[in-house]
C-alpha cells in the first residue's frame, strides 16, 4: 500500500491510496477523512490504518497539498 498526492489535482485536498496495483480507486479527503466516491472500499483494517495516518499527519499533508497545487516541491510525509 502506498499513499500518493498528485500535482495539480482537483479539490478537495485528498490523497490517493495505491493498493494491489490499483491507483485510482481509493481516495480519502485530508480534512474530513471521508472516502471519496466513486471509489472502491479498502479492507476495513487497512482503511482504519490510512484514516489514522491521515489524521496524524493532517497539517503536513495540507501543507504539501498547497505546495503541489502551486507546483512547488513536495516532501515525503510520515
Amino acid at each position: 500500500m502506498v499513499v500518493l498526492m498528485n500535482y495539480s489535482d482537483h479539490a478537495p485536498p485528498h490523497v490517493h491510496v495505491k493498493y494491489q496495483g490499483d491507483f485510482g480507486g481509493y481516495r480519502i479527503e485530508i480534512e474530513t477523512r471521508a472516502w471519496m466516491r466513486p471509489g472502491k472500499e479498502l479492507p476495513p483494517t487497512l482503511a482504519r490504518l490510512v484514516e489514522t495516518w491521515v489524521e496524524a499527519h493532517e497539517l503536513e499533508l495540507l501543507e504539501q497539498w498547497e505546495n503541489a497545487r502551486h507546483h512547488r516541491p513536495v516532501t515525503i510525509v510520515g
